[in-house]
């Protein structure tokens, strides 16, 4: 393996983790769907996956007993 190779590998590794940690901060910010979302950044990640996907987006306490009412 050349150094350009390593190099190519480094850097292709620095931009799977950053897509990662995107990924992360989307869910932390509750972006599941929709543009800068985790499944937007998932795709961008591997765009194989793109439309395999079925989110079970979480929901709050309070939506969750808003629908136990229902």
């Amino acid at each position: 393996m050349t150094t350009e190779d390593v190099q190519a590998q480094i850097a292709q590794l620095q931009q799977q983790q950053a897509l990662f940690t995107q990924i992360v901060c989307a869910q932390l910010e509750g972006k599941w769907q929709g543009a800068d979302s985790a499944e937007a950044l998932v795709y961008a990640l591997n765009p194989n996956l793109t439309g395999t996907l079925t989110l079970d987006v979480p929901v709050t306490e309070s939506e969750a007993e808003s629908l136990k009412k229902e």
